[in-house]
């Protein structure tokens, strides 16, 4: 019987992914202690040996773990001097995980507040500048996502959703593509979240949601810039206050 000799792994050899799914586990638990504040600005993590032990991954996993984390700004490592905790101005806070970790240890809605302002913000000036440049074909498409939208109106949380087309539209007929992009990226964050899920909850919510839509239809029909500018930071900022209104009120059944 003839016995093939073993060969070194070749470079296509499909290595199991084992070790990429522990530092993103890792990544993950390390950047919600330090945007939460368990892990103070300044404040020292734990040496690699006891991290390696409290995560059971190989030191190799840390180390990578701990530069993804210097990459997104919440940690700086120094040679010698261990790894520390950076101060919030430092993180990438437009970074998914960074992100995400911050509306999900955020109980006040403070960083909800800037993610409105932002999106308010964003999408006026990007309104502002479709009016000056919208073409009767795009004007029509937007009518046609109007009339989709009115057709939901029994429908709350499927309208919630539907209207970031509506949105997006306008973002794209103003010709920024990087600002659509940035927007995106927020509005995909908002989306997954039940403090927005939370904007969309009755058939009035959608009713008082398409007034501000209309709103904003009418004055990139007429091509004003100011006016579109207006209309949709009075549609965004209103619907969230809003929102924040019957969440004081214990409207929202403690979301």
């Amino acid at each position: 019987m003839e016995v093939v000799p073993k060969t070194e792994a070749g470079p296509t050899t499909a290595w199991p992914r084992r070790p990429a799914r522990l530092g993103h586990a890792v990544v993950a638990a390390l950047a919600g202690q330090v945007v939460s504040g368990d892990l103070a600005e300044g404040a020292a993590l734990p040496p690699e040996p006891v991290l390696c032990e409290t995560f059971g991954v190989s030191r190799s996993v840390i180390r990578e773990s701990l530069k993804v984390l210097e990459e997104k700004g919440l940690v700086v490592v120094r040679q010698g001097h261990g790894t520390s905790v950076q101060g919030r101005d430092n993180w990438h806070l437009l970074d998914p995980l960074v992100l995400q970790a911050a509306i999900d240890g955020d109980a006040t809605l403070a960083i909800f507040d800037d993610l409105i302002e932002l999106r308010s913000a964003l999408e006026s000036q990007l309104a502002r500048r479709a009016a000056n440049r919208i073409t009767d074909g795009q004007i029509g498409e937007l009518k046609g996502h109007l009339q989709h939208l009115d057709d939901l109106m029994n429908e709350p949380q499927r309208y919630g959703r539907e209207e970031l087309a509506y949105h997006d539209a306008i973002s794209l007929f103003s010709g920024n593509q990087l600002a659509r992009s940035v927007l995106r990226s927020v509005q995909a964050f908002g989306m997954s979240s039940q403090y927005y899920a939370g904007t969309h909850r009755t058939r009035d919510d959608n009713l008082i949601s398409h007034q501000g839509h209309v709103a904003i239809y009418e004055q990139l029909r007429c091509r004003d810039p100011e006016g579109a500018a207006r209309a949709v930071e009075e549609h965004i900022l209103g619907s969230w206050k809003r929102y924040k209104d019957r969440l004081a009120g214990g409207g929202l059944g403690g979301h």
